[in-house]
């Protein structure tokens, strides 16, 4: 057990003392008891990383002062536009892992058969430790379709273990193939290699999570599970970015599950509706990684 750790001497601030220090830090507050219901529902330093932003350079104490006329309002706009901008995404990556999931399970299953999940001779050394999370999440679900098998001590068919598996599970047992063209043979139902989906699939999973867990996404460096950028299709990588200023930021995150989206449901209005809730925000469009022209490239349009 680790031994217990200092104190901060930092007591807790009622909300309107978080009011007043607002205001002293030159933050304009109109409404006190709206901008108080703010705060006991939304946590001031959840809120601290939405206003940051308004800041201006401080002297090293951490006593940052806001730039004039920033006012809540604009705070609570700018949570509320990540707020939506992770639904969105929330949605895209569901329609997403639904898809792989199938793929995979229906391209080992009809190639290695209906247990090919226990064949040790597919995956590499990280088998058993992928084994021993399913045996676990059996007996943490509690799903029926499970049910109807495990309680007669049969296994599971791939095509029924992969509704249980979370999108970041799926990609370690992706990532786990052992055979370069198993790998390629799902990666080809989504056009692409399979070194950068395998990476693509990765970096999903981290969003999936980052989402999941209602974290700040709009102006995120994505230097954690970064996707590996494809050299092909052409029609794609046009419209990615390389520029190591851009690559990290949500704008590649984004083409790649449009690219996705296209594939699994040509006919989804995905696309469009985020579209149309970057649009609203032209002013965050630069951070968040959006080259000139963005509404211009064929997947926007």
């Amino acid at each position: 057990m680790n031994p217990p750790r200092k104190v901060p001497d930092k007591p807790p601030a009622m909300l309107d003392e978080q009011i007043a220090l607002l205001r002293r830090r030159g933050m304009i507050i109109v409404d006190e008891e709206r901008t108080k219901h703010s705060l006991r529902h939304l946590n001031y330093y959840r809120l601290r990383g939405y206003w940051m932003g308004f800041e201006t350079p401080g002297d090293g104490s951490g006593g940052h002062s806001f730039r004039p006329g920033t006012t809540f309002e604009a705070v609570i706009q700018l949570y509320e536009f990540d707020r939506r901008l992770r639904l969105e995404i929330n949605d895209a990556i569901e329609l997403f892992e639904v898809s792989l999931r199938t793929s995979w399970a229906y391209f080992l299953g009809c190639k290695y058969g209906q247990v090919a999940h226990r064949n040790a001779a597919l995956f590499n050394a990280k088998h058993p430790d992928l084994l021993q999370g399913m045996e676990k999440l059996y007996n943490k679900r509690k799903e029926v379709f499970l049910r109807h098998y495990l309680k007669r001590d049969e296994e599971p068919p791939i095509w029924v273990l992969c509704e249980a598996l979370s999108l970041g599970e799926l990609s370690k047992w992706l990532r786990s193939l052992k055979n370069h063209r198993d790998r390629q043979a799902i990666a080809r139902i989504y056009k692409m290699h399979e070194t950068p989906f395998v990476s693509c699939v990765g970096h999903l999973a981290y969003l999936r999570n980052v989402c999941a867990h209602h974290a700040r996404l709009w102006n995120r460096s994505l230097v954690v599970a970064t996707p590996k950028l494809p050299k092909k299709p052409r029609e794609l990588v046009e419209q990615l970015q390389d520029d190591p200023q851009r690559s990290l930021r949500l704008y590649n995150s984004l083409t790649l599950m449009a690219w996705f989206i296209r594939v699994i449901d040509p006919n989804s209005t995905w696309p469009k509706r985020m579209h149309r809730l970057i649009a609203e925000r032209s002013d965050l469009q630069e951070e968040m990684g959006f080259p000139q022209n963005w509404e211009n490239f064929e997947l926007w349009r």
